[in-house]
């Protein structure tokens, strides 16, 4: 039997003694213990990079002037109809 152990939190595989059992939605997973430390340090440093991301995301869409294609059901409706 192996003794490396598939974190699901980082997506890798790891030794024994670095992971700890963790409980999600009532379900037992393994995480290793750098992830753990790394997401309670750093909660603030989360939340200024959701910010980030949220001002540039709005910036692209304010910023959009050409509007959406239309629907592909619309596309289908017009096409059946002109002809």
């Amino acid at each position: 039997m192996s003794d490396q152990v598939f974190c699901y939190h980082c997506r890798r595989h790891h030794p024994a003694d670095q992971v700890t059992a963790v409980y999600v939605r009532g379900v037992k997973r393994w995480r290793c213990r750098q992830s753990v430390v790394l997401s309670r340090s750093s909660s603030v440093a989360r939340d200024a990079f959701g910010r980030a991301v949220s001002e540039q995301n709005r910036a692209l869409c304010a910023g959009r002037t050409s509007p959406l294609p239309r629907p592909v059901l619309e596309l289908l409706c017009s096409t059946s109809v002109a002809a």
